[in-house]
């Protein structure tokens, strides 16, 4: 199982060689038919991964470790050309394929059973920090069957060479108690505000970009021997499927 557990953790942390996406394509190919597409799914990208356990930490609780979120493939833009539908601002959609991104997130178990959680990543050319809180509805319960309701709210901050982002995500989780892995469920709005800097299409440079998306997430999480937690979901937003995983350390 430590093979396992130390084989995936390799892979998140050296996906760059595995899932190439250069966030730099974007002042290349954004246009007024994508920018709206592009900053729905770039916040469902930020706000996934902000919930991978279902249930808060407890106070004195700590977690840290790498996790990843991957969208299967952009959603289209507006147009009315197919060609004008299927022209990310990243470029061809079919080209740019999946879209992945890694982090390091670090969590911490406060009274009054709120968790705290801080992320941050570069990578590709884009970078992320933020953070959020979490906080169990009802009173933690271990017993088989119990079940944890929570809410989420985070905040970050994207920076990349042509765009800027901010992103805020409430969400509401449930989640289950099971002998051997905890299912949870969550569903949750990300609201995001891009900024293009300085792109080819000049109409478009200092421009802003509001936009709201719901997502819903489906996921299991596993506790492994050392200490090792391992989360494993599937979300569902503006840009369709998308995945997310996790390995930590949590005492």
């Amino acid at each position: 199982m430590k093979k396992i557990t130390i084989a995936l953790l390799v892979c998140i942390l050296c996906a760059t060689g595995v899932f190439a996406n250069t966030w730099d394509d974007f002042g290349a190919n954004v246009t007024e038919h994508n920018v709206r597409a592009f900053t729905k799914d770039l916040g469902g990208l930020i706000g996934s991964g902000t919930y991978t356990t279902g249930r808060v930490l407890g106070w004195g609780g700590f977690q840290i470790g790498p996790r990843g979120s991957m969208i299967f493939k952009m959603s289209k833009g507006s147009g009315d050309t197919s060609e004008e539908r299927n022209h990310t601002a990243l470029g061809d959609r079919d080209k740019v394929g999946t879209v992945f991104y890694p982090w390091l997130q670090a969590d911490i178990g406060l009274p009054f059973r709120i968790d705290g959680f801080i992320r941050a990543s570069s990578y590709e050319g884009m970078t992320i920090a933020g953070g959020g809180l979490r906080w169990g509805i009802t009173q933690p319960n271990e017993t088989l069957g119990s079940l944890q309701p929570m809410i989420v709210v985070s905040a970050h901050s994207a920076s990349a060479r042509d765009f800027s982002a901010s992103h805020y995500n409430a969400s509401l989780v449930l989640s289950m108690k099971i002998k051997y892995f905890v299912p949870y469920i969550g569903g949750g709005v990300d609201y995001t505000t891009l900024h293009v800097n300085s792109v080819a299409a000049t109409a478009l440079a200092g421009k802003n970009e509001y936009a709201a998306t719901a997502r819903g997430t489906v996921g299991m999480n596993f506790k492994l021997p050392s200490y090792l937690d391992l989360s494993l979901a599937a979300n569902y937003a503006h840009y369709g499927l998308g995945a997310e995983a996790s390995l930590s350390v949590r005492f």
